[in-house]
């Protein structure tokens, strides 16, 4: 069936990971990136949510969302009406990524779902992002997890254009995803700690 303008709207309930607002000041953002089964969507928010959600949400929080899709100027648009924060499913995104972790590399056998799922970091190697902190934030990360004894268990992987150059520098945590836009060098260290766990040196 052909797409027309005269489509009437529809009602979506969609869950995914929340990976940030879209537009430079997150204060006046009206509308959030949501990940749902691989896709990126963009979601308007309603203005009685926009300060709420501003305050509340961080890059990796599993949502739901609840609104209506309109088909306006050729596209298709999302406007929630709603929106939850919810656990995020344990076959995809493991609830407790450090214990998870942890058990995995030191071989103790877990019940827990994901738990050896390996943690990959994805950077952006175009040259665009490498010239807005890319080129610094790969070597800071390396040497981190060296600090960690974590470089031979954490892959580090250099992706084309992720469509976010004007928040570089970017990084993304797998399984997750969890994605951080304009990573600071000095909140590096917090983020890795939210996801990995440090290993004993070698004796």
């Amino acid at each position: 069936m052909a797409d027309s303008p005269s489509q009437p709207p529809w009602m979506f309930n969609l869950n995914g990971t929340f990976l940030g607002f879209c537009g430079d000041d997150p204060a006046k953002a009206k509308v959030i990136r949501l990940a749902v089964e691989g896709e990126v969507l963009a979601i308007k928010l309603p203005k009685a949510l926009r300060e709420p959600l501003q305050l509340r949400l961080q890059p990796g929080d599993y949502l739901r969302c609840i609104g209506r899709s309109s088909w306006e100027d050729g596209q298709i648009k999302l406007k929630a009406y709603q929106v939850f924060n919810l656990l995020p499913p344990l076959p995809k995104t493991c609830t407790y990524p450090q214990e998870a972790i942890a058990q995995a590399w030191s071989g103790q056998p877990s019940t827990r779902p994901g738990a050896h799922q390996p943690v990959k970091i994805q950077v952006c190697r175009k040259s665009g992002c490498q010239k807005r902190g890319g080129r610094d934030l790969v070597m800071a990360l390396e040497q981190a997890l060296r600090d960690r004894n974590l470089h031979s268990q954490v892959e580090i992987q250099y992706t084309g254009c992720q469509k976010h150059c004007s928040e570089a520098p970017t990084l993304t945590v797998l399984p997750g995803p969890y994605r951080y836009s304009r990573v600071k060098l000095s909140r590096l260290s917090v983020i890795l700690d939210r996801h990995l766990t440090p290993t004993k040196p070698n004796p």
